[in-house]
């Protein structure tokens, strides 16, 4: 049977992949067979692979990397090419690199170390660190496939020689002109619409830290590079949970800002002309002071004197200093405390047990740190998921298609059902949706402010799931509510790492009655065995453009919850 022209292409792309990665680093047949039997890949599992000096680069955060570089105890070279090691081994045993950019990153390096030597100063304050970067942005040299075949050796499809492997993204300008090191684009799904990640170029990516789940998508690469230590900060972007279900899912951090508070120009994007409820450009690391040092150094570049879609609006260091002021050192009340309401469920589908277990270890965190807890009771998050599905549909899958006949690839399976080829929306349903939106942001927005009426006092942020189960058997995510209906408000929200399911704890509760059918498949998919060890993340939300408070809570609540585990 003759093979299709789209699999030998992509069989291509992924022979010319792996011919980056140089023999030194190459893992032999048996240990990729090994791989294959092991559940979790990260910590010591990696780490074999690793020199003593590598596996003391990459246990810096980016902070402390860029200290250290700053002070001459590792050269920009050293940490590019530990980075570039580690994130090699993890593509072998994790698959979730599309481009490996390391021949660029050490030059970069090399050019860095340089300057530093002649200059005496850094170039910036993300001198040296490495960046890894969602296959979404263009990098000047490579391929942006986006997870589809026929953007392979193009430009977004385009054959144009002005624009393939020309441009850069903006952010990308920005990153090089802060001393940023860029080695790598990690994977995401086809099409960017889906909570997993699986293309027809590379196939699935898994969760390193149990290989039986998800690492959640589309910035699944991302979350799953980052737990592997293969990279400590990165770029992702949010249409419907895009950063925060990777990060929740594979116990890392992540922040998704309102749409334009980080530029998108020249980001490539599924369906860029629906833009009523638009993706935003966010930050995934593996602290919560990673997303901060590198969101900040952005804004610090002004972005927009070059895009003039992203809103004039510098990191505001006093309101990020006025809300840690309201906590101790140990995240205790100080003066005003924080007022958090706590999501426990939507009423359509409940949370699995370690879920619902992570928000009661942030309920009972919040009130013995003496802070102000409320039971969040919001608009349904049904009509927000229902509204902003429609927009996603709205073309009614054209691009997606267009994007499929250009090298003649199928839908992969989970997409099949929900993106076969049909008429777009007409113009009035279009704008009926749009005004039902607006509705519903503005109701959710007056039971926001409805809180201050008991105590005089609003409700600073919620915390609340991001999925309803602990990363997600692969195929069985059902309900995706949770954080496509914060996409539709456009709220700031940060994700933190809270526990892990643990099979002796979280035990599956027979007695259960579920809501609805979505709700009875959610719960039937739980198996404690199967889930435990699983990285349990919430996010915390905040309204509009409150990148700065709620990043700050984020730390409250994360600091105060490491000084408990330690």
């Amino acid at each position: 049977m003759q093979i299709p022209r789209w699999q030998l292409i992509a069989r291509a792309k992924v022979a010319d992949t792996h011919s980056k990665i140089s023999e030194e680093w190459r893992l032999s047949d048996l240990d990729l067979e090994k791989t294959k039997k092991h559940r979790t890949l990260t910590g010591p599992y990696i780490e074999q692979y690793l020199t003593d000096d590598e596996k003391g680069i990459i246990g810096n955060d980016s902070g402390q990397l860029v200290k250290k570089i700053k002070s001459r105890q590792y050269t920009a070279v050293d940490v590019a090419r530990a980075y570039c090691k580690t994130a090699a081994v993890a593509q072998q045993i994790n698959n979730c690199l599309h481009e490996i950019m390391f021949d660029f990153a050490l030059h970069t390096a090399k050019r860095l170390d340089q300057y530093y030597a002649k200059n005496g100063i850094v170039k910036g304050p993300l001198h040296g660190l490495p960046i890894s970067l969602k296959d979404q942005f263009h990098v000047k040299g490579y391929d942006t496939t986006m997870g589809y075949v026929g953007w392979i050796g193009t430009y977004e499809g385009s054959r144009d020689p002005a624009k393939v492997h020309r441009v850069n993204s903006q952010v990308v300008e920005e990153l090089l002109s802060l001393g940023a090191v860029l080695f790598c684009k990690t994977s995401l799904p086809q099409t960017l619409l889906l909570g997993e990640t699986v293309n027809n170029i590379i196939g699935t990516t898994l969760n390193p830290v149990n290989q039986l789940l998800s690492c959640g998508g589309s910035s699944g690469g991302e979350g799953a590079l980052q737990a592997l230590r293969g990279s400590s900060v990165g770029f992702g972007t949010d249409i419907g949970g895009s950063v925060r279900i990777p990060a929740a899912f594979c116990g890392t951090y992540s922040i998704k800002p309102t749409h334009n508070r980080v530029s998108y120009r020249d980001v490539a994007n599924t369906n860029p002309g629906q833009d009523t409820y638009a993706s935003s450009v966010g930050v995934m690391g593996t602290t919560i002071d990673a997303i901060r040092l590198v969101i900040t150094s952005i804004l610090s570049t002004s972005p927009w004197l070059r895009d003039p879609n992203v809103v004039k609006m510098p990191w505001d260091s006093d309101i990020e200093t006025s809300t840690l002021a309201r906590a101790n050192a140990d995240g205790s009340a100080s003066g005003v405390p924080l007022k958090v309401g706590i999501y426990w469920t939507d009423g359509v589908v409940t949370p699995q047990p370690p879920v619902t277990r992570g928000l009661r270890i942030i309920h009972g965190l919040i009130q013995d740190l003496k802070h102000k807890i409320v039971d969040w009771k919001p608009p349904s998050q049904t009509t927000a998921k229902r509204i902003h599905l429609a927009f996603l549909k709205a073309d009614g899958a054209h691009d997606i298609h267009q994007q499929l006949d250009l090298s003649g690839e199928p839908l992969v399976p989970p997409l099949r059902a929900s993106f076969q080829l049909r008429d777009p929306i007409p113009l009035l349903e279009y704008q009926d949706l749009t005004i039902q939106g607006k509705t519903y942001s503005e109701a959710y927005n007056d039971y926001w402010n409805s809180t201050s009426n008991d105590d005089g006092q609003v409700v600073d942020a919620v915390v609340m799931p991001v999925a309803p189960h602990a990363a997600v058997i692969p195929g069985k995510f059902y309900h995706t509510a949770y954080t496509e209906s914060i996409n539709l408000m456009d709220y700031s929200a940060v994700v933190i790492p809270v526990t892990k399911a643990d099979k002796s704890v979280d035990t599956f509760d027979h007695h259960y009655q579920p809501l609805n059918e979505v709700d009875r498949k959610n719960w039937e998919a739980y198996d404690p065995e199967t889930y435990d060890g699983a990285p349990v993340g919430l996010q915390i939300v905040a309204r509009k453009w409150e990148e700065e408070k709620v990043w700050a809570i984020a730390k409250i609540l994360d600091t105060a919850l490491r000084n408990r585990s330690e």
